[in-house]
Formats: structure tokens, sequence, C-alpha cells
């Protein structure tokens, strides 16, 4: 096998939003700490980390073996049933998680945690509405895409929500601001209904968000000048 035969057989049997890098992807073979080598045994720095998720290094020894253990222990189970690794995990979290922090809610992706969250305040709040910034990314899902603030990652390659959602700016609807107002209604709301529906507290957030968001902007411009 050769990085050319993998990028041609992605291509064919993929499909094409599983995106790569580069106009020429670069196949990756195997990981060791802080490298990652291609199919022809180049080795690379790995800055990007499995999107933060490799942060320990690849294939470390200690890792590795615990994994090993548990798969020739117990493979899968349904949460259906309590397994010790979930409850150490879980009480190992509440020990250093900061006030009244205790209970965990473990899922597979970023994906599943963004819409647990979301639903978790909908639930709490009873509000029908979150807030995202522009060029925020939080999944593949129904709501995530939806919430993405950046057309590149949304359904279509396009700024357009999803039929059932609703995105409000304060620019008009379906565009790309700074910030983002997500409502879950299948309804038009306007901008002027609201701000009549939200307290002084909620506009005083958003305007405080617009500046985080520029000071943001100025802050990456003068690192990248």
């Amino acid at each position: 096998m050769d990085s050319s035969t993998i990028n041609q057989k992605h291509k064919e049997y993929l499909f094409p939003c599983v995106t790569n890098y580069y106009s020429t992807p670069l196949p990756l073979k195997k990981g060791e700490g802080f490298y990652v080598y291609d199919w022809e045994d180049n080795r690379y720095l790995d800055f990007f980390g499995g999107i933060l998720t490799i942060s320990i290094g690849h294939c470390e020894p200690e890792i590795m073996k615990e994994v090993e253990d548990q798969i020739h222990t117990l493979q899968h189970s349904s949460t259906l049933y309590p397994t010790y690794p979930m409850v150490a995990l879980a009480e190992k979290l509440a020990q250093i998680t900061p006030g009244k922090l205790k209970k965990s809610f473990f899922t597979n992706s970023g994906t599943e945690a963004n819409e647990m969250a979301i639903l978790t305040a909908q639930l709490h709040t009873g509000a029908r509405e979150a807030i995202a910034l522009r060029h925020s990314y939080h999944g593949r899902s129904f709501l995530a895409m939806t919430l993405t603030g950046h057309a590149a990652w949304r359904v279509g390659g396009t700024s357009r929500a999803l039929p059932m959602l609703q995105v409000l700016t304060a620019s008009g609807v379906n565009s790309e601001p700074p910030t983002l107002i997500v409502t879950l209604n299948a309804r038009r709301i306007s901008m002027r209904s609201l701000r009549q529906r939200h307290q002084e507290g909620s506009q005083r957030l958003l305007r405080n968000l617009s500046r985080a968001w520029e000071v943001s902007l100025l802050r990456q411009r003068s690192i990248f000048r």
C-alpha cells in the first residue's frame, strides 16, 4: 500500500464531505509519541494531535497497556449495566472539578456533548435560543450544524439554516455576523420581538459577546502581522 493508492480509494469510496487537508492529502500509517509517519516512512512532528484528542502523544505504552487490558476484560456493554471504569472515571472527575459539579454524562463525541449541553440548558432555563460565535464549529448533527457559525461545515456548504431551524442575527436571517442567535422554533422571529422578549441583562450579554469578539479579532491581527 502507498499514499497515492489510499488517496485514490478515499476519493472513490468515501463521501465528499469527509474532507482532507492539502491538495494532495497526507495518508498516515502510524504514530509514535509526538510523531506520525506516512506510508513512505517519512516522519512528521504532529502539531495537530487528532484535533486535540491525542494530547498525550501517539501509542504511549502506559495508555496502550490500559486499553489492551480492558479489551481482554470487557470490550463493550450498554450503559444499562454499570461498569467499574465508568464509575471510577466519574468519581475522579467529581473529585477534581470545582464547586458542586459532581454528576457526569459520558458521550462518544463532541457533537453528542454539544447536543446534550444544549438540551440540558433548554430544560433548565426553558429558553429556546442559544448563542454561538461566527467561525465556531459544533459538530455534524442536525442541531450542531445549525449552531455552527461557519458555512463550510454546514449542510451544502452554505450559510443557510436547516429547514426546521432559524438562525437570527442583527443583520438578518441566515447570515454570519460575529454573533449568531439560533432559535429552535420553525417560525421566523424578528430582532425587534426578540429584544422585547429578552430582559436588559440578555441584551448586555450580547453586547459583551460582540465586544469580546472584536477584541479577539484585534489580538489575532496583531499576532499574525
